[in-house]
């Protein structure tokens, strides 16, 4: 049993890194399969070690343990089907040497391990089970009880400073002549018409979403914009000749309308971002100290105020960090982390605790709150943002934290207090 015990860890490492071959998956298939009854608990948490903290397994129930491992048994036999359809559309026969390509360059670090992408099928399942450990001080064990996730919500403030609540269930809205949703409804009767009085590159408008919400609008030119929470859009009723400007404070993802006459420029806590016709991301929370900005295709050029002369450009796959400072440094990543939330997803990657629960918080409407220094730790996976907050602290607290959510004055707040 030891000697298969060691080999089952072994390979899960080399399968965690993406280095195993299609012979060696069967091997494993073959182990979980045939091991004697009297071994298998010692073999099913030698398996659950080698993915998760040591700490997270000693105090996980019979009945999580029996689910991981089959979420891991389904994740195994998929990369063997990803192996053999790959070699079909190859046209030739997997030899021992092919490699799994699977995107999980730090997964050896477990220490820092909280989240995998394989782990969604567990944590669906999981959360059905009663909670034997849980402190959620004001939540009960009904969903109904539970902190709801963010979802549509948005505000329009026109020109005359009418300020319009939108259909939360509508996805956005689309300017043009008039403004509507985009079934065609119309959402403010006469607008046109006050904007014939004056010039429409004047007639400034503010689309903003709260904590909780977010919102699409299409610009004049038919510009594409996704308005992450707590964030806000300033835009024209109609743009200029010779520019299209819009200024944002919060986060956006563009998906910019290609007209080689009239640049388009984003302005956002001091800087400049001038594009023809591109997709990029932006972060520029206020409370952050820099400024994101994630290239998905295209070309853009980015300044900081007064400092035109000293403009970058970003190639697609590329980042832009500007810090307070007007500091700009440039890096090649991953663009689907930054881009995933307009597709309903938090995507982690080695992110920091503090930056993820950062953005859970703007989502569920959350303060949060750390019981001394925030844990020096990273967050890996995706999980769906449609989910409760319930269930996702289920997931969190595998991998070393604890949470107490109580309200104080209407106020939900999460107190991040790190596991002895």
């Amino acid at each position: 049993m030891e000697t298969n015990k060691s080999k089952i860890d072994q390979l899960l490492q080399k399968y965690k890194e993406g280095n195993c071959s299609l012979e060696e998956i069967e091997w494993i298939q073959h182990a979980l399969s045939t091991t004697d009854t009297s071994d298998q608990d010692a073999i099913d948490r030698a398996i659950i070690a080698s993915l998760l903290q040591p700490s997270s397994v000693s105090k996980m129930n019979e009945s999580r343990l029996k689910i991981m491992l089959e979420t891991i048994k389904k994740q195994i036999q998929q990369g063997k089907d990803n192996l053999l359809e790959k070699g079909a559309e190859d046209n030739m026969p997997i030899q021992k040497k092919t490699i799994l390509s699977i995107r999980w360059p730090y997964w050896a670090a477990a220490a820092c391990l909280l989240l995998f992408v394989f782990s969604m099928v567990f944590w669906q399942q999981q959360t059905s089970l009663v909670q034997e450990d849980r402190n959620l001080v004001g939540l009960n064990d009904t969903k109904g009880d539970a902190v709801k996730p963010g979802g549509t919500s948005a505000t329009l403030r026109l020109a005359d400073g009418t300020l319009l609540e939108l259909d939360k269930q509508a996805s956005g809205i689309v300017m043009g002549e008039s403004i509507t949703y985009q079934n065609g409804q119309s959402i403010a009767d006469g607008l046109s018409k006050q904007s014939r009085k004056v010039d429409p590159s004047k007639v400034t408008l503010e689309l903003t979403t709260p904590l909780g919400g977010m919102y699409q609008i299409t610009l004049p030119d038919g510009t594409k914009v996704w308005l992450n929470a707590a964030s806000s859009l300033k835009y024209p009723m109609s743009f200029a000749k010779n520019e299209r400007k819009v200024i944002l404070l919060g986060e956006a993802f563009f998906e910019v309308s290609k007209d080689s006459s009239r640049p388009f420029k984003v302005l956002s806590k001091g800087q400049e971002i001038e594009v023809l016709g591109t997709a990029f991301n932006v972060n520029a929370y206020p409370e952050n100290t820099a400024i994101k900005t994630t290239l998905i295709k295209g070309k853009v050029k980015l300044s900081n105020d007064n400092h035109a002369s000293q403009a970058i450009y970003l190639r697609p796959g590329q980042q832009s960090i500007n810090t307070n400072n007007g500091n700009i440094q440039v890096a090649n990543v991953d663009t689907e982390p930054f881009t995933a939330w307009k597709d309903g997803l938090f995507y982690f990657d080695e992110t920091p605790v503090s930056d993820a629960l950062q953005q859970i918080g703007r989502w569920y409407n959350v303060e949060v709150r750390y019981k001394g220094e925030a844990a020096q730790t990273h967050f890996y996976g995706r999980i769906k943002r449609n989910k409760p907050l319930r269930e996702v602290l289920d997931v969190l607290e595998e991998g070393g934290l604890h949470f107490e959510l109580s309200r104080s004055q209407e106020k939900n707040i999460l107190l991040v207090t790190p596991l002895q």
